[in-house]
């Protein structure tokens, strides 16, 4: 009786000793996950020459994309804005309908490249849903 009441004991610490090592283990896990932005939230201010031109700068008017001579709009510093509204290529009243929101959301755009962060798309929405302003 000792021998195998000394086994259900040693047992019984075992199994405590490895349910806290799991406990601890997994607790330290976990995902990150990353969310949409939210369409529905108030827009944040947004800059066109400060917050989006820097974004059309890195990934959409390089040689051959975006650069005044290949494609439209021409999103180079000097007619980005001009390029854009005149273009057609924004809809204030209904902003998730225009072009620029579309292609960079559904990852269409920038071409060749990794698409514009959540929150870069998220800026030109908030942008367009701020009326579009050339500040």
């Amino acid at each position: 009786m000792y021998c195998s009441s000394n086994k259900l004991a040693l047992m019984k610490s075992k199994i405590f000793l490895v349910t806290i090592l799991l406990s601890g283990l997994l607790s330290g896990c976990y995902y990150d996950v990353i969310t949409p932005a939210d369409t529905n939230a108030p827009p944040q201010n947004v800059s066109f020459s400060g917050d989006l031109q820097p974004i059309f700068d890195q990934s959409c008017n390089k040689s051959g994309c975006h650069d005044g001579v290949a494609h439209e709009p021409d999103l180079t510093l000097s007619n980005s804005y001009n390029s854009i509204v005149a273009g057609g290529f924004i809809n204030t009243a209904i902003p998730t309908e225009s072009i620029l929101y579309q292609e960079v959301k559904t990852g269409s755009m920038p071409l060749g490249s990794a698409p514009l962060s959540v929150d870069d798309t998220q800026k030109i929405y908030d942008w367009i849903r701020n009326g579009a302003p050339n500040n």
